[in-house]
């Protein structure tokens, strides 16, 4: 049993909070086209499942931390002859896992034809994240090569802290955006949805800019800033999947990454090249904070499954790898058909260009308008790096609409009366996890600045002390001590 770290914590209490669904699965596939040898390559699978032990595990909250433990069987390395891949893939990503028995992670050898065979590899995102997958493929090569593979210690258990900078930092840069607009509509998504994709090769785009001095990333990240600056987000917000992986994590599988909102407020004077610079200054300073997740340092951030409406992930694939006397095809953005926010942009630079898959919710944005904005992707990074964004073309877009910020949901009053002696009880517990000497029954935990560790400090004390599993959500739907004393009598009875 190994603590879990802040990134897992906060993963973990979005999900129980809001029901993640597949929002947060990872599926990986890999297509093998020649003779291969299927003992090999499941003997493989388990190989890669004995160095990797945070694939076996599974998460526990004991008196309010979390922590992860062996789960209560082995992930499955199973193998099958398929007569519908499409099927077998649907199903194995909507298959769910159960995060306090486990295991968080399966492997699938599905035969499609005599010499064809998938790989399926689906895991949660708490013990995976965008670089294992690299990190998967070059394991499974040397297992199925014979050559040794040998295990890795855990790689969580440190305690948290949270530094007074971070702190600071977030306390000053924490912008609450909620509200974005795209192609003219104005959507917001405040839990995790279906998601339905749109692809798009931008590998001749992204020539033109040399000698800017700003990495393909940093280029990439400026052109969607300057795209949702010219729908008319006066402070464009995009959350950024960075990773947190150190030396001594780097070659390790799980969860090494964060997401983390990074704001901008240009003006139509701005040039494409001057925001790509003052971005790279505002990622160079919020790298310095890149372990510590916002809303634990701000507080008072409710757990939701995005920090913004618009959220990126940009990695550079590694290399590719030899399986002896087999072809290689391996699907580095795969759907798990749900979406965190609104819209997703998922990139994946290889040597071979660039791939974009935009990810999003029918349900808040229309295809055409996310086939629309791809487009403008395309314009905005064709460009060049001098036009101002004021003069970005954009064909064809809907015009901007009046930007009404989402309001955060109130607390209602607690359902019936409950008696003064429990709202006393439940009133003392808050004030011992939240450090305070005096708060009334009506005050909402969030703008006394609680996050996700408090929440579960809170619900491991209750349980202790009255004998009650408050569940999560009820802390997003009244998160006072009047709406917390009001489920727990409610649980009582």
């Amino acid at each position: 049993m190994v603590l879990a770290s802040q990134a897992q914590h906060g993963m973990w209490i979005t999900e129980m909070m809001h029901g993640g669904g597949t929002a947060y699965h990872m599926p990986f596939a890999m297509w093998f086209d020649g003779p291969l040898d299927r003992g090999a390559m499941l003997k493989a699978c388990e190989s890669v499942l004995a160095r990797h032990p945070v694939l076996g595990c599974a998460f526990e909250d004991r008196d309010g931390e979390l922590h992860l433990v062996p789960a209560a069987d082995r992930p499955p390395v199973a193998f099958v002859r398929a007569a519908d891949v499409d099927d077998l893939v649907r199903e194995e990503i909507a298959r769910p896992f159960d995060l306090g028995r486990g295991p968080l992670a399966r492997f699938t050898l599905a035969e499609v034809g005599a010499s064809r065979h998938l790989l399926l590899f689906v895991g949660h995102h708490l013990v995976f994240d965008g670089m294992s997958k690299d990190l998967l493929v070059r394991d499974l090569a040397a297992a199925y090569s014979g050559g040794p593979l040998p295990p890795l210690p855990m790689p969580y258990g440190a305690a948290a802290t949270i530094p007074p900078e971070a702190a600071a930092y977030w306390h000053e840069h924490w912008r609450d955006r909620q509200t974005v607009v795209i192609d003219g509509v104005a959507g917001a998504a405040r839990t995790a949805g279906r998601g339905e994709t749109v692809l798009l090769d931008l590998t001749g785009e992204m020539s033109g800019w040399e000698g800017v001095g700003v990495t393909r990333f940093e280029l990439f990240l400026a052109a969607v800033h300057a795209l949702l600056f010219r729908y008319g987000n006066a402070e464009p917000a995009v959350a950024v999947a960075m990773s947190t992986r150190r030396p001594e994590t780097r070659e390790h599988i799980g969860l090494f990454a964060t997401e983390l909102p990074l704001y901008s407020a240009p003006t139509p004077d701005t040039t494409l090249a001057e925001l790509a610079h003052d971005l790279r200054a505002r990622l160079r300073e919020l790298n310095r904070f890149r372990d510590i997740p916002a809303a634990r340092a701000a507080g008072g951030i409710r757990p939701r499954p995005a920090l913004a409406p618009v959220s990126i992930s940009f990695r550079r694939r590694a290399a590719d790898v030899d399986f002896p006397g087999l072809g290689l095809v391996a699907e580095w953005k795969m759907s798990n058909h749900m979406v965190r926010n609104v819209l997703h942009l998922q990139a994946v630079d290889g040597d071979d260009g660039l791939r974009l898959t935009l990810h999003y919710s029918p349900d808040v944005i229309g295809r055409e308008h996310v086939e629309r904005a791809g487009e403008h992707l395309r314009a905005v990074l064709a460009a060049g790096p001098g036009l101002r964004l004021a003069d970005l073309p954009l064909p064809n877009a809907a015009p901007v609409p009046a930007l009404a910020p989402v309001e955060a949901p109130v607390p209602g009053a607690a359902a019936g009366a409950v008696d003064g002696e429990l709202v006393e009880q439940v009133r003392q517990i808050w004030m011992e996890v939240l450090r305070i000497e005096e708060l009334a029954p009506d005050e909402d935990l969030y703008d006394l600045g609680g996050h996700s560790l408090t929440i579960t400090q809170i619900s491991a004390r209750i349980r202790k002390r009255l004998g009650v599993e408050v569940p999560f959500d009820v802390f997003l739907d009244d998160p006072t001590v009047a709406g917390v004393a009001a489920a727990v009598s409610e649980l009582r009875a």
